[in-house]
């Protein structure tokens, strides 16, 4: 059997490519770095409304104080103290606000600290989310952190605090996070959904047109429009443009597994976004999908089931736990129920969403419930910066050799037992 063409035909074609794109980040950075020059330099204060993301209790010299995570419609995220009454999570707010003297141009792409006051609340105008969230509470009168969950999965609301916590202690927060992996789910929800009364349709009005393209078409179509009203987060932006090449380069019959095909990706969600450039939940989602490549090149010659239940789950995980755990340290046992866990969130994403869609969402609260109250106290544990340096460059030698691919998986094991084997010292 032929393989399929590669993405790209040459090294020389993917160089050129790769070079306009990133022309057009850096010149769109530049425009961006103007912005924030202008409001570094700004006499007086900048007023904006924006939506309160997450609160935080001040701490230290900020006793008594609530720090707001907060976003405008022009996209700019930061953070702002204040004293007085806070806002709901949530809420839109009017606040004057100027950068602090020390931030500097990769603070303002982040999320910057900024001095400045909350003035009030600002009438709401229509908000389809805030629907959405009042129709999943209705749903779990009793959990709370279970609202939060299911605002989480279903439409890309941040977790509080707490939750986030817990979550990050079963090694799950890659299922909560939404991205690739819960729009593939979608994916296969919509398309399925959608065949059967097209196909009927197709057969009788319309026999001559390609039933996979059509209905690729409006999968892509309707997933837009979920990313959209989700409020296009990084992992999910990202997601969606592979998602979207990815469909294009399969009906041209081209190959998809390639690490040609994901820098492609990457350069071009920055160069719809280069904003993104500073964001950590970008990069650990390129990360993740880096390792799935790598897993499915290398076990290709495996049945498809083994992959899926088995080699994509387990070997995620460990690829991915060096470079969790060089930005998160916190460890506890519970993660190694990460990989059991993502292969029945396959089955439990559509289910629940099936059953919030009918009124019905709280069947598995107190499973739920349970399983969130598992992890005891995590250990934080640093990860030395050679070490990460080291099984990058291995990782990155992976892509050409096999023997490579094997070192790397081992190195990620060993470093997932010595972190677990500190853990159960320490505990």
């Amino acid at each position: 059997m032929l393989a399929p063409p590669p993405f790209f035909k040459n090294r020389k074609e993917f160089s050129l490519t790769a070079a306009v794109l990133i022309a057009i980040i850096a010149i769109r950075l530049f425009f961006i770095y103007g912005d924030y020059k202008n409001l570094k330099n700004l006499d007086g204060y900048y007023y904006t409304d924006a939506q309160v993301l997450k609160l935080y209790e001040g701490r230290g010299k900020r006793e008594g104080a609530t720090l707001l995570k907060l976003k405008n419609d022009e996209g700019l995220q930061f953070y702002l103290y204040t004293y007085n009454t806070p806002p709901k999570r949530f809420d839109w707010i009017r606040v004057k606000f100027k950068l602090k003297k020390n931030s500097n141009f990769l603070d303002y792409l982040k999320g910057f600290f900024a001095d400045g006051y909350v003035l009030g609340k600002v009438e709401e105008g229509f908000d389809a989310k805030a629907y959405a969230r009042e129709y999943i509470d209705l749903q779990h009168p009793k959990n709370g952190n279970i609202n939060t969950f299911y605002h989480a999965i279903f439409l890309a609301d941040p977790l509080d605090r707490n939750l986030r916590e817990k979550i990050s202690a079963l090694g799950v927060s890659h299922l909560v996070a939404i991205s690739g992996f819960h729009l593939g789910i979608l994916w296969l929800i919509v398309f399925g959904f959608a065949y059967i009364p097209y196909r009927l349709l197709q057969q009788k009005y319309f026999p001559w047109r390609n039933r996979n393209i059509d209905l690729g078409f409006f999968t892509l179509l309707f997933l837009l429009v979920f990313v959209l009203f989700v409020g296009a987060p990084p992992a999910l932006m990202r997601s969606y443009v592979m998602l979207a090449i990815g469909w294009f380069v399969l009906i041209l019959g081209l190959e998809l597994i390639s690490f040609q095909f994901l820098a492609f990706a990457m350069l071009l969600i920055l160069a719809i976004a280069p904003k993104l450039i500073a964001s950590l939940g970008l990069l650990l989602s390129f990360a993740g999908v880096f390792y799935v490549f790598l897993v499915i090149k290398w076990f290709r010659d495996y049945p498809g089931w083994f992959i899926t239940v088995f080699a994509i789950p387990v070997g995620i995980f460990l690829l991915m736990f060096p470079i969790g755990h060089f930005f998160f340290g916190k460890t506890t046992i519970w993660q190694l129920m990460s990989p059991p866990l993502s292969v029945l969130f396959i089955i439990f994403y559509p289910i629940a969403a099936l059953l919030h869609i009918f009124g019905a969402g709280g069947v598995f609260d107190e499973a739920l419930y349970e399983l969130f109250n598992l992890p005891g106290d995590a250990i934080d544990i640093s990860m030395p910066l050679w070490v990460i340096a080291a099984y990058v460059i291995l990782s990155f030698a992976a892509i050409f050799n096999k023997k490579a691919f094997w070192a790397t998986l081992i190195f990620a094991t060993i470093i997932t037992a010595w972190y677990m084997g500190i853990y159960l010292m320490g505990s």
